[in-house]
């Protein structure tokens, strides 16, 4: 007795990664779901940034950040436990993604200051400051999203919540920091055009990372100059200049026109305003955000966002 076997097709429906191997993105094939990376839940990630500040918001009296290292020691030790089971993250814990986006945002704007405080006098630290401070602006929207690669356990940490628990979910992303950063910011919905927002492959000639390893790496740049620090009017006015160039007007700084200042701080500067109007937008009232928002420390020497857009182009005094 002869049977036949009756075959039959479904649909797979996969969510757009950023992270898919190039080779596969042209795939169309429902076998090609056996190869599908682990995306980035966008979704789980808006959700992260709302209920971890609001973690944060709730206990009364002091707003300061956490010991040094918090996060990602914290991290280190749940994905070292036995177990397949996803682990999940204290109260105390899941407050860490918060405050490491905030932290990581003043780093940038740390960085950024220096970049421009160091203009005229090394033209090598002002540019990889600026693009650090532009990196850190990319760590600083992924923390917050509940998004950590760690350098120690060669892992990447998304975290999702489930059963109003924060539970720790291994999302297969490859590539270093650099390039997972600013591609995993890249992927989430809100950003995806916008042209601040870029993918960062040091191998890529054109991308900013190349442009740092250019300049940390590069043989004879012979581009030194006795020390002038600037005092912090000079500063401020610099500051000033910059926050007046358009959105969207600067291209990538360029590896062939080293070491191409203006364009890594403009980006930078235009940044580290996207994060804060992110968090303006989605926890407008958050006490620790509104203890943070405005740090002290560059009171007199910043602004977060950019005023009268296209009184000046990149280059103009």
């Amino acid at each position: 007795m002869s049977t036949k076997l009756k075959i039959e097709t479904i649909s797979v429906v996969v969510p757009e990664n950023p992270f898919t191997p190039a080779e596969l993105q042209s795939v169309h094939h429902c076998l090609c779901a056996l190869d599908v990376v682990m995306p980035i839940d966008y979704s789980a990630a808006d959700q992260v940034v709302e209920k971890s500040f609001g973690k944060l918001d709730n206990p009364p009296g002091s707003w300061d950040f956490p010991p040094r290292g918090s996060l990602s020691q914290c991290l280190n030790v749940l994905l070292a436990k036995p177990g397949k089971t996803p682990p999940a993250l204290t109260h105390q814990q899941s407050r860490l993604f918060a405050s490491a986006g905030v932290e990581m945002w003043h780093r940038a704007i740390h960085s950024f200051l220096w970049s421009v405080a160091l203009t005229e006098s090394s033209h090598l630290w002002s540019s990889v400051s600026g693009y650090y401070a532009s990196h850190f602006v990319m760590r600083a929207f992924a923390h917050s999203m509940g998004i950590f690669k760690s350098f120690t356990l060669k892992k990447t940490i998304q975290v999702v919540i489930q059963d109003r628990q924060f539970v720790c979910m291994l999302p297969d992303a490859p590539g270093g920091e650099h390039a997972f950063y600013w591609k995993a910011v890249k992927g989430h919905a809100k950003f995806a055009l916008n042209p601040l927002f870029r993918e960062n492959n040091e191998r890529d000639m054109n991308s900013e990372s190349a442009h740092r390893t250019f300049a940390n790496y590069t043989d004879h740049l012979d581009n030194f100059s006795p020390l002038k620090f600037p005092g912090l009017e000079t500063v401020a006015t610099n500051v000033g200049q910059i926050s007046r160039i358009r959105l969207g007007s600067v291209a990538p700084p360029s590896r062939d026109d080293y070491p191409d200042l203006r364009n890594v701080q403009i980006l930078a500067f235009q940044r580290i305003v996207a994060f804060h109007d992110f968090l303006e937008e989605r926890v407008p009232q958050n006490r620790f955000w509104r203890a943070h928002r405005s740090p002290n420390w560059c009171k007199d020497v910043m602004v977060f966002q950019v005023e009268n857009q296209g009184l000046e182009q990149p280059g103009a005094e």
